[in-house]
């Protein structure tokens, strides 16, 4: 599978200076044809390749389109847009494209405000005071937990805590980056989907910190393979379904509590 290279926020800011330019308008070689959102901008994977040569699963967008919708024939047509979970595809559905495209507009500008705004206090942090690595000895190991399920995160943080690790919790993946701005940790458990900055900008943030700790991720349902792929280059090395706890719990003790007995011994 070719790797998408090119850096998400600027394909975001792309796509938005394409829509505020009027870039969705009729075609004028072929007006008879409606044009379709991201498919039809230069931002998309396959733009100017007739023969559509790359699967959707390849292009960036996919980070924004919950799991459960990805095999869908148009994925990005299935991202949540707004804080009532509105898509594309329900808009047009409605047969009201000028409101999906006001949508698209305020998703747009929303997401890459997120996003730079993680990665300047991730940086402004790091730069300030980079995480300091304790002595093993000298602390209990420490994992982030990242998910927007409440559940999920008080029954993982209390699994871990009772088994002897110090946890720090975190609903959003903006939460998440600043987490990782200001502490080291020794493992990550990130969802697989979430609804602020994606999964995907939360694992490349892991790869920039210093420490760069392993990250299990916690699927919502079985994720495609490519998908898995996708996550695996971006770090990941660890895949489980997120309500079993206990499996949770015991792949992070295999990983993390055998180092630490020795350092105990």
């Amino acid at each position: 599978m070719t790797k998408d290279d090119r850096d998400i926020l600027e394909v975001l800011k792309f796509e938005l200076d394409f829509i505020k330019s009027g870039g969705y308008g009729r075609s004028v070689r072929t007006p008879w044809k409606p044009t379709e959102l991201f498919r039809d901008s230069p931002s998309c994977i396959n733009f100017g390749d007739p023969r559509m040569g790359h699967p959707c699963d390849e292009c960036l967008l996919m980070e924004f389109v919950p799991p459960a919708v990805r095999s869908t024939g148009l994925p990005c047509h299935e991202i949540p847009l707004n804080a009532k979970g509105e898509t594309p595809e329900q808009f047009l559905a409605r047969g009201d494209p000028a409101a999906m495209e006001e949508a698209v507009k305020d998703w747009l500008e929303t997401t890459i405000r997120r996003i730079e705004e993680a990665r300047a206090h991730a940086a402004s942090t790091a730069k300030a005071s980079p995480p300091q690595e304790e002595p093993a000895k000298a602390r209990r190991p420490r994992v982030l937990i990242v998910d927007d399920d409440e559940g999920v995160l008080i029954l993982l943080e209390h699994l871990l805590e009772d088994a002897g690790y110090d946890t720090r919790t975190a609903w959003t993946g903006h939460e998440a980056v600043r987490c990782l701005a200001e502490q080291a940790f020794d493992m990550v458990l990130l969802d697989d989907y979430l609804p602020d900055i994606s999964s995907e900008e939360v694992l490349r943030q892991v790869r920039k910190s210093g420490s760069s700790p392993p990250v299990l991720v916690l699927e919502s349902g079985a994720l495609p393979d490519e998908l898995a792929v996708k996550y695996t280059r971006l770090g990941a090395r660890f895949f489980v379904y997120k309500h079993r706890p206990q499996e949770i719990a015991g792949l992070v003790d295999d990983y993390l509590g055998r180092p630490r007995l020795l350092a105990e011994a």
